[in-house]
């Protein structure tokens, strides 16, 4: 009787633990929540019958809907947890919106997007980020990519789209960076940078970037950019650039560089997975005693087939390449130069075929081109005469005690040849030679004029031969890029001086590493950038006056600083 009723007493209570350990998440209750929202296609439009699911962590299915005619679903008493959202119908494949995290009494909308496998495959980047570039600067193509949907295989075996936003919560991120040291042409004194970039679940990015410099007199760079998915295969970008660097000089004591650079371009595909194309234009205004305005446009078509790509490319600026390229810091400022007192921008005619194929982890791509330049900009160095300053023949930046002077006009051509080897799961090598004209000085005797120098550059044949290797540690996060590019030391000027994807000249070397420090609420790293090393190419003379001049492909630049990311 005893034992009899302790099986009643106990009974109960393993009854009440069995049913509590076994209540499912979608159960009525006073806390519950609801889930609503929208299932359309890759082009907006509502998906009737669409079936979707609400799994738990294990993927399990604990509620489902069917949407409405007007592409419309509601789950209902669902007890707060964190969830997986399906979504699936005929002929689309699945999407999964995972870790949704459900608050009591809580009203959430999440719309879904049902992809099809070719739509799925055009949304990722057309043209990959090159291996070798520095691995801080927020490209477009990266920026679009992480917003896209991202393919991979769940633990039941069906292909779905993973998709991390719906673009009710933009994601947004900022960086602050301190940063001086020896810097290049217009880039001294001490550095505070301001990086933002916001981006929305529906292909919407939104950049701007800030640098004040302090030196003699404060400068200000600011840049603005947009980029917008205007449908499957279509990409719209914009960037807006002002540039303000008061201690620049110019001929006849002119004194403070003001310039304004608005760029556009579109990529799309005219054939699907096989036929890309892009297109844009640059505007400048610049006024340094002087003003001058420029237009430059570009363009490109690429026919893929399989592992092999043959594309033509023209552009008529350095500067502006390449659609999703606009935006780089390094080339938006004007290539500008001055000669008889006249502002002058480096400008031509820039055309190349280029064959390319993708096999394993080996890339090698072969390209000819041929340039129409002129105005080639030409850097130097040194303290400069009375005379000198008032020439009109130059632009000279004192706190660098850097110049930019105005090489003659021509014509080249020439061929590239490339080979990128992804060696490791982090580290990346490239090799490149490429055969073109530069301009080059020959050895002067005897105390000459600036004019007579800068007379003297004309251009040859001559070869370039650049390597680098980059990398992150996976562990550490430490970035880094160590590369040399070499051409003959008396030339002045760059072999393909329209490809700004090559290493810079020289022995030169990146690196950017994360400092652990959990007292701060956001991320610290170290950074340094050193170019020309050894500060090779260097063609000195001496002017009349006694003062020691040099032209050279590449100043020695060393940057250091620290960069806060939120």
């Amino acid at each position: 009787m005893t034992v009899l009723n302790l099986r009643i007493k106990i009974g109960p209570a393993f009854a009440l633990l069995i049913a509590m350990l076994a209540l499912p998440a979608y159960a009525e209750g006073p806390a519950a929540a609801a889930i609503s929202g929208v299932v359309r296609d890759a082009k907006g439009a509502p998906q009737v019958g669409a079936l979707v699911e609400l799994l738990g962590p294990n993927l399990a299915v604990l509620a489902n809907a069917f949407t409405d005619d007007h592409g419309r679903y509601t789950l209902q008493t669902i007890v707060p947890g964190t969830y997986n959202l399906k979504a699936s119908g005929s002929f689309f494949l699945p999407t999964l919106r995972q870790n949704i995290r459900v608050a009591a009494d809580s009203k959430m909308v999440v719309n879904l997007t049902l992809d099809t496998l070719y739509e799925a495959f055009r949304w990722l980047p057309a043209k990959p980020r090159q291996v070798d570039e520095p691995q801080d600067d927020w490209a477009w193509t990266l920026r679009l990519s992480a917003n896209r949907p991202l393919l991979r295989m769940l633990e039941d075996g069906p292909l779905v789209v993973v998709s991390d936003g719906d673009g009710s919560t933009p994601a947004l991120k900022a960086r602050v960076t301190i940063r001086g040291g020896a810097s290049q042409f217009g880039d001294g004194g001490l550095h505070h940078d301001f990086e933002m970039e916001r981006s929305n679940g529906d292909g919407q990015q939104l950049i701007l970037r800030a640098d004040l410099s302090q030196a003699e007199s404060a400068s200000l760079n600011t840049v603005v950019g947009y980029a917008k998915q205007l449908g499957p295969g279509r990409t719209m970008r914009t960037v807006a650039a002002f540039e303000d660097r008061p201690d620049i000089e110019g001929g006849v004591r002119d004194q403070g560089l003001q310039a304004v650079v608005l760029r556009s371009s579109e990529t799309m595909d005219l054939l699907p997975d096989v036929i890309s194309a892009e297109f844009g234009n640059e505007i400048e205004a610049i006024h340094l005693g002087d003003n001058q305005f420029a237009n430059h446009p570009f363009a490109g078509v690429s026919v893929h087939a399989g592992d092999n790509t043959v594309s033509y490319h023209m552009s008529t600026s350095p500067g502006a390449q390449h659609a999703d390229e606009i935006d780089r810091a390094e080339t938006l400022a004007p290539a500008l130069t001055e000669q008889n007192g006249k502002l002058l921008l480096e400008d031509g005619l820039h055309q190349e075929i280029s064959y390319e194929r993708h096999k394993g982890r080996v890339t090698w791509r072969m390209t000819a081109y041929q340039d129409h330049i002129n105005h080639p900009v030409v850097s130097g160095g040194g303290t400069l005469s009375l005379a000198d300053w008032n020439s009109g023949n130059l632009l000279y930046d004192p706190n660098t005690d850097l110049l930019k002077a105005t090489g003659q006009n021509f014509f080249s051509n020439g061929v590239l040849a490339e080979i990128r080897d992804h060696i490791g799961d982090d580290t990346w090598l490239s090799l490149a030679y490429a055969m073109g004209d530069a301009l080059t000085m020959e050895s002067l005797s005897g105390p000459v004029t600036l004019e007579e120098g800068i007379g003297s550059l004309h251009p040859r044949r001559a070869s370039m031969v650049t390597a680098s290797i980059n990398g992150k540690s996976k562990h550490a996060g430490t970035q880094w890029r160590a590369s040399y590019r070499w051409q003959p030391t008396d030339t002045v000027t760059p072999v393909d001086s329209f490809n700004n994807q090559l290493s810079d000249p020289y022995l030169s070397f990146y690196l950017r590493q994360p400092i652990r420090c959990h007292i701060l609420p956001y991320r610290v790293e170290a950074l340094i950038d050193v170019r020309n090393l050894l500060a090779q190419g260097y063609r000195p003379f001496v002017t009349q006056d006694g003062s020691t001049l040099y032209f050279a492909q590449a100043e020695r630049s060393i940057q250091g600083g620290l960069s806060f990311s939120f």
